[in-house]
């Protein structure tokens, strides 16, 4: 409720990104993105590497499979070690290797992990209320920051949030990025850098983002007051069970309801594929989300059904952005 917030003299507001300040945009557009990035890393291989080392494809198949097996090797990783960031170079080294390359340089290796870099300004939109709501927020005088799982930072994506006018409300200073940190939500550390840098307790401090197994039960432990922006396509489902019962039977509850594109990623609900393609998983799920990965390590973990039986409760539930103009008042200055 709102008096809690203000019992609490929450005084920042940290964000996740991805389905939490913009989105997966249209689908074709997002493909026709993804190709010529990975256009560009099959080519900057083709100039380092005999094609004999290659498997025998067309360019077009070849830099698919190039991306689907870093997808593959990065998601490993992860399960391997869920609250640090993988060793990307590594990651592209093991694929060549698999190829029959195994001599490739770690610069080379890190090329091609940026030249498969999808640039943020033309994939994924704001959503409408995003800047608007930053604007009060910060005129209201919340500190504002982000903590974020992404493995592609650095000076390139630093230019993307100013070019999307993120930087007008978040000092770069006060930007987590798990590829920058090495760390990975739902690990402290990484919230913690961002309260040390904004120098602002866990009890001051509210955590807005989409991932039940990232962003709510990463913040909760440290005490930071939670807050689940579910992915639009999953709001109503959410809504039946803000109050689940665990009393009733399994069968009584809505099922999952599955998403179609244009649309937001997801995988809060664990998915019962023995292998991970996208073509085995419902459309708009990616293997790539924090609650995909992190479930499938563990496979008694499915965040959806454990919120569902009241195991993991977010201090506070919103649909859009702007909602949390209604949890935050104007705050009085000392």
């Amino acid at each position: 409720m709102p008096e809690a917030h203000v019992g609490r003299r929450i005084r920042c507001l940290l964000f996740d990104l991805g389905d939490t300040l913009w989105y997966r945009g249209n689908q074709d557009d997002w493909e026709k993105l993804e190709g010529a990035s990975n256009q560009h890393a099959l080519a900057l291989l083709r100039q380092h590497c005999h094609s004999s080392h290659l498997p025998d494809l067309d360019d077009r198949t070849l830099g698919q499979r190039l991306r689907q097996e870093f997808d593959a090797q990065v998601r490993a990783m992860i399960r391997q070690t869920p609250l640090l960031e993988p060793d990307v170079s590594k990651a592209i080294a093991t694929v060549l290797c698999a190829w029959g390359y195994a001599d490739a340089e770690q610069t080379l290796c890190h090329a091609l992990f940026e030249a498969l870099r999808v640039r943020i300004p033309h994939s994924r939109p704001l959503f409408a209320d995003t800047l608007p709501t930053l604007t009060e927020l910060s005129r209201r005088g919340y500190a504002l920051g982000i903590v974020t799982n992404r493995l592609w930072g650095g000076t390139p994506f630093h230019e993307d949030l100013r070019s999307l006018g993120l930087l007008d409300y978040f000092n770069l200073k006060h930007v987590a990025i798990s590829g920058d940190l090495g760390l990975r939500k739902p690990n402290p550390a990484i919230f913690e850098y961002t309260l040390n840098a904004l120098g602002v307790s866990p009890q001051e401090t509210a955590m807005v983002g989409d991932s039940l197994s990232a962003d709510i039960l990463g913040a909760q432990p440290l005490g930071i007051y939670a807050i689940w922006k579910p992915k639009p396509w999953l709001s109503s489902w959410v809504q039946e069970h803000v109050s689940p019962d665990p009393t009733r039977p399994h069968e009584a509850h809505a099922p999952l309801p599955v998403q179609t594109f244009p649309g937001e990623d997801t995988a809060d609900a664990q998915s019962t594929e023995t292998e991970e393609t996208t073509s085995s998983l419902p459309k708009g799920m990616l293997v790539t989300d924090d609650d995909h990965i992190l479930a499938r390590a563990n496979t008694s973990r499915d965040y959806l059904e454990q919120f569902r039986q009241g195991e993991i409760q977010p201090d506070h539930i919103i649909t859009h952005l702007t909602d949390l103009l209604a949890i935050f008042p104007e705050r009085k200055q000392s």
